[in-house]
């Protein structure tokens, strides 16, 4: 179970960095291998260097980016990087100024207004760079990544540990014809009948392991009727090898970890934006329970962006005192903004312009401050 969580909690285990950790893992890797194979259609990579566990999702989801890239040119320069690592050899030795001749070479059909002259372009490599050096992709000797957002002439020297060959996922399927994340979330259709059966499997295992919930429209829904009449056997597997309890709804499946180890990302958080969001569920919960919004027969519910700041805002007047210094004072714009993106996180809410839909999950999850005697 410890060892599970290791690999649900981490990119990959690298023996250098945690060499305890690193063979616990390893020996208990045989026991660990058919269930994530026939449960999680998961492949474990295993060499002397590293143990990485290739977490595929269920669906792309927000939480699963890299937490350091704020745009989607830090991932086009990631993929530049990965392609001159591949072309070194493990232990060879760099300079910045030939990386950055080669990303620039490799990503300039995709971004073509990609110069390092501009600060933008060289902040967004700088965070790939520290992004690679933290995971372990490359090592820095002599200089820093960072001077080279202030300088373009910075020179850094690297290594190329070699780890970039098991960063990519290989997917076991002709993916040239995709066009869409959505290709990849769906099996394939020309598949047959039993590949598609243990496709959805997957779906849902991966889902209630890497996700806070599973979602579903229509009692009709497959993966519905999959947890409802497999709910026992789900219970069983989920808890012998992550640990935790699984509660089903009419309109959603939750597992909810037991406390041990860490296993990713928990709500809630020792963060003021998560007393926020337990605070407006409890007070929003109240409004739809006296009809002020509607809620759908799946228990959604949909409200302008202006209406939840508005709410934001009352609640923010209620508990200012208690709250701290920064979100109190907050322009209302920001904080809503940053609100919707934390409920959006945690696949609490959904946003499609100017519409606010609440999960049927984010009900579940209330607080409030205890009264003052």
């Amino acid at each position: 179970m410890d060892e599970f969580r290791a690999l649900l909690d981490r990119f990959w285990i690298r023996r250098e960095e945690d060499r305890e950790l690193f063979y616990q893992v390893r020996r208990k890797l045989p026991a660990l291998r058919r269930a994530l194979r026939e449960q999680f259609g998961w492949e474990v990579i295993c060499t002397e260097q590293v143990i990485r566990l290739v977490k595929e999702p269920a669906r792309a989801q927000e939480a699963f980016g890299i937490p350091e890239f704020t745009e989607v040119q830090d991932y086009c320069l990631l993929c530049g990087v990965l392609l001159l690592l591949e072309d070194k050899d493990d232990g060879q030795r760099f300079l910045l100024s030939e990386l950055t001749q080669s990303v620039l070479a490799y990503t300039k059909p995709w971004l073509p207004d990609l110069s390092w002259e501009r600060y933008s372009c060289r902040t967004s490599l700088v965070r790939v760079l520290q992004y690679a050096e933290r995971l372990g992709l490359l090592r820095s000797f002599e200089g820093e990544s960072d001077g080279f957002a202030a300088h373009q002439d910075q020179e850094v020297l690297y290594e190329n540990t070699g780890l970039c060959r098991y960063f990519s996922v290989h997917f076991h399927r002709d993916i040239t014809g995709y066009t869409s994340v959505r290709d990849f979330e769906n099996p394939p259709e020309d598949g047959p009948d039993q590949e598609r059966g243990t496709f959805r499997t997957w779906r849902v295992y991966r889902q209630l392991a890497l996700a806070p919930a599973v979602y579903w429209e229509d009692p009709g829904d497959s993966l519905y009727a999959y947890i409802k009449n497999q709910r026992g056997i789900l219970q069983r597997n989920l808890d012998e090898i992550i640990g935790g309890k699984l509660q089903i709804y009419h309109n959603g499946a939750f597992f909810l970890p037991e406390e041990g180890k860490p296993c990713g990302n928990c709500f809630p958080r020792d963060q003021m934006r998560s007393d926020i969001l337990l605070l407006l569920s409890e007070r929003l919960s109240e409004k739809i329970n006296c009809g002020a919004f509607p809620r759908d027969p799946d228990d959604r519910v949909h409200l302008t962006r202006e209406a939840f700041s508005r709410e934001l805002e009352a609640l923010r007047q209620e508990y200012k005192n208690q709250w701290g210094k920064t979100m109190a004072e907050k322009d209302l714009a920001a904080l809503t903004q940053e609100i919707l993106e934390e409920l959006c996180y945690w696949d609490f809410a959904a946003v499609q312009g100017e519409v606010v839909t609440l999960q049927p999950g984010f009900a579940l999850w209330q607080g409030i401050y205890p009264q003052k005697r």
